[in-house]
């Protein structure tokens, strides 16, 4: 695995983990992030948008939550997100967001 893709790999990992200490330490201090229809956002935007989460399981079915919050000139873009994954064989099988599109409508 390259050097590059080992970064990635423990980013996500860390992500998944909620281990937020190395989500910080794998960026650099002056990261940009852009974010389809949103467009740049900050570290400390983007960060906080994935920190909190939830997440719960029965079966083949597993359920997570998790608050977005980013800040933008005049405004702030806060929406909680439901995911609800079905898995199979070990893989996940399917997937269904639900989320309230006011807020997206509103604010993007």
């Amino acid at each position: 695995m390259s050097e590059a893709k080992a970064i990635v790999h423990r980013y996500v990992q860390a992500v998944i983990d909620g281990d937020f200490e190395t989500v910080e330490g794998l960026q650099h201090p002056e990261v940009q992030w852009w974010i389809l229809g949103v467009g740049d956002i900050n570290r400390d935007s983007y960060t906080a948008s994935v920190r909190d989460s939830l997440l719960t399981a029965e079966g083949d079915r597993v359920a997570y939550e998790t608050v977005s919050e980013m800040t933008f000139p005049g405004k702030v873009y806060r929406n909680v997100y439901h995911n609800i994954l079905i898995i199979q064989d070990g893989l996940i099988i399917e997937g269904r967001e639900y989320f309230d599109p006011r807020a997206v409508a509103e604010n993007i």
